[in-house]
């Protein structure tokens, strides 16, 4: 069978790289909390919250991410989003031993961006939010 189709099983290494399930937000209740209660940092290709879960609930740090229909058509978005899930899982800095949820927000031009300059502003936001969890 050829394609990633739902019959289709990802090969050993593609499973390695994704983002486990444990490290992601699903639930819309998720994501409000991250977006109300949260802290946010904005840059050129991306808003990022985050939400310091102090008070229990789950361990470690867990991503939710959006694109709206405003970056494109359902590829170009999908497409943001897996650079966005990158981005978080292979950071090895940013949000480490916290228990935080974090909402990243696709801008437009996002999808076209560089990979370096995508990697640059992610960071800038993180270290942001990082500096302002530390002092609160």
């Amino acid at each position: 069978m050829l394609g990633g189709g739902k019959g289709a099983s990802a090969s050993p290494c593609e499973r390695r790289l994704r983002l486990p399930r444990s490290e992601r937000l699903g639930r819309r209740i998720e994501f409000q909390r991250a977006y109300e209660h949260g802290i946010r940092a904005s840059g050129r290709y991306m808003v990022v919250f985050a939400w310091s879960r102090a008070g229990g609930g789950p361990v470690g740090r867990r991503l939710g991410v959006t694109a709206s229909r405003r970056i494109g058509n359902a590829v170009v978005r999908a497409r943001t989003k897996r650079r966005l899930r990158e981005l978080f899982r292979t950071d090895e800095r940013g949000f480490v031993g916290r228990d935080v949820d974090v909402v990243i927000n696709a801008r437009r031009g996002c999808a076209d961006a560089p990979w370096d300059e995508l990697q640059r502003d992610y960071r800038r936001c993180v270290e942001r939010l990082t500096e302002r969890l530390a002092g609160a």
